[in-house]
């Protein structure tokens, strides 16, 4: 046996056999030996089609029962799942199949017109799949075959197949900054620094492969309603985290808050794995309104997504028990800790204190600075967060990208995240964000999640996107895309002079632009490629600029003295 991901799998359904539920989806209800059974059926299917060790199937299907059993036959095989974006389309689906190499393409229906003109003339596609979901949705890809009939014939053994730690794992980016880009993982460094291998707080590794499947057996299973897409490793890594511990991982495949809240309450959810304010916001909404017993819950955990300050407040005023773990990382770092919230960081007035979330150093972490030189423990600058330990190997297809991302500090290989922190003592990082959205504003570096959260806790926003748009003097201003909640009136005087309580005056919006949907990717990261081109295209419906004209800037005069004028 080996410390690979479907091995480990095995140890568990071995261990809780029938007597455990693995997997729920609506009415389809699978216990561990029943979902073995499944990802047994789709290994013995993709064999039959001719993948084998090393090749690559495309997973383009919503949450739930197939898509687990997918993944895991995928495994089970030693080829390797390739995670595909659902709203992609076009050119952008076609250029993720032909650059990832996929022999086999899995889909749920809904995306069969997709499917079909992003696939048509590759040559490495040999065979197209369609998973039924009910929507009866034509046409298909010519010659795609029917999932339901293949599984039916396929054989529920497990396959003969000897599996190695250094089986390959590829993590596929967002592309929320351009186009996405595969990371290569060992899969025992995956498992290692995501799927429970090593204590997630200390970095201290597991005794050994059965150590989860054991563990599990000493208590009741655990219940995890997995809200973000399990296409994305922050919806996979939580999965076969729970999983291999005994764990019941519900699924809905569509995120709706009413149903989160309903599937809370009826299966009496203990852990939510969530996208921040994205999921967060609708679901305190719905709360409100309904009145959900939601006391099953003691623990809301978020990756992937900003998590706003403002949001944590709401959701603790409505459950001042709940614990709110906010997990960082990213799919080219794995792990790099959890800050955790309570009730007692909103009373303290903690949970308002900082810029960003707060992360524990561990082991792992660190800041350099420009020149890649180690920060000192005491150091007020902003610097690089920087990882070591468990790490992939580098990017599929792109050395220089590889030799940009991973590289050595101070004689230790180590991950550059491109996050920009600080240190907040010798234990703790503060989390500012992305280095490639820093807005330079006449000199000034300002941080777009900072004006996001800011964004996010003015009355009547629901959601916004934050970028730097040009400006004649200062080179970037900054400029925010919008979403107003239903039914306000949409005051952008009241909007500023909520800002400027909280943000110095040149972080304030100069131009705003209005939306009825802030479109994210399924992950729930920010499309910052779609609020581009939505700002190119058209007029703000707002842009105190013009009340400059003589190029008298009150903000700039204030907060910088003229600095930059």
């Amino acid at each position: 046996m080996a410390h690979n991901l479907a091995d480990l799998f095995e140890h568990a359904a071995d261990a809780y056999g029938d007597d455990r539920l693995a997997v729920v989806e609506n009415d389809r209800r699978l216990t561990y030996t029943g979902l073995d059974e499944e990802a047994n059926r789709w290994c013995s299917v993709l064999a039959d089609l001719g993948v084998g060790a090393g090749d690559h199937v495309a997973v383009h299907l919503r949450n739930g029962v197939d898509c687990l059993a997918l993944i895991l036959g995928i495994l089970k095989l030693r080829a390797v799942p390739i995670s595909v974006n659902y709203r992609y389309s076009g050119a952008e689906l076609r250029y993720l199949y032909d650059y990832s190499d996929a022999c086999v393409l899995v889909f749920h229906r809904e995306f069969g017109a997709a499917v079909a003109g992003a696939a048509e003339g590759l040559d490495s596609v040999r065979h197209t799949i369609a998973v039924d979901d009910g929507s009866g949705v034509e046409p298909l890809p010519a010659g795609a075959l029917d999932a339901r009939a293949l599984l039916a014939a396929a054989s529920p053994e497990r396959p003969d197949v000897e599996r190695s730690a250094d089986d390959l794992f590829l993590v596929f980016t967002g592309g929320t900054t351009g186009k996405p880009k595969g990371v290569m993982w060992r899969q025992e460094d995956l498992w290692r620094s995501l799927g429970g291998g090593a204590d997630y707080h200390t970095g201290e590794p597991v005794p050994d492969e059965f150590h989860q499947s054991r563990s599990g057996l000493a208590g009741d299973p655990m219940r995890y309603l997995i809200l973000l897409p399990l296409i994305h490793t922050s919806g996979l890594m939580p999965s076969f985290t729970g999983l291999f511990a005994g764990g019941t991982m519900h699924y809905i495949p569509h995120f709706r808050a009413d149903e989160a809240l309903e599937e809370i309450e009826s299966e009496k959810i203990q852990v939510a794995v969530v996208a921040g304010d994205a999921m967060v916001r609708p679901i305190i909404e719905r709360l409100r309104e309904c009145g959900a017993d939601t006391s099953s819950m003691f623990m809301i955990s978020s990756g992937a997504a900003l998590f706003s300050p403002s949001v944590k407040s709401d959701l603790l005023g409505l459950r001042p028990d709940l614990m709110i773990m906010d997990a960082f990382g990213s799919s080219e770092s794995g792990f790099g800790g959890l800050g955790v919230v309570t009730k007692a960081d909103l009373d303290d007035g903690s949970l308002f204190t900082d810029h960003g979330p707060r992360i524990p150093r561990g082991t792992t972490l660190q800041l350099v600075d420009d020149f890649d030189e180690p920060l000192p423990d005491d150091s007020t600058e902003i610097g690089w967060i920087v990882k070591s330990g468990y790490q992939p190997s580098g990017y599929y297809k792109d050395p220089a990208k590889s030799a940009e991302t991973f590289r050595e500090v101070a004689g230790t290989m180590r991950v550059f995240t491109g996050d920009r922190g600080r240190y907040d003592g010798p234990a703790t990082i503060i989390m500012l964000g992305r280095g490639s959205q820093v807005i330079n504003s006449g000199g000034e570096k300002i941080f777009a999640e900072e004006v996001e959260a800011a964004l996010k806790a003015v009355d009547g926003i629901v959601d916004a996107v934050v970028l730097g748009i040009p400006d004649e003097r200062f080179g970037h201003r900054v400029g925010a895309v919008i979403e107003w909640a239903v039914g306000h009136d949409g005051r952008f005087d009241e909007v500023e002079a909520s800002l400027r309580g909280s943000l110095a005056g040149f972080k304030v919006p100069a131009a705003l632009w209005v939306v009825e949907k802030v479109e994210r990717h399924p992950s729930s990261k920010t499309d910052y490629g779609w609020a581009r081109k939505l700002v190119a295209d058209r007029a703000p419906d707002h842009d105190r600029r013009t009340r400059r004209e003589r190029g008298t800037d009150q903000d700039r005069r204030t907060d910088v003295e003229g600095a930059s004028a």
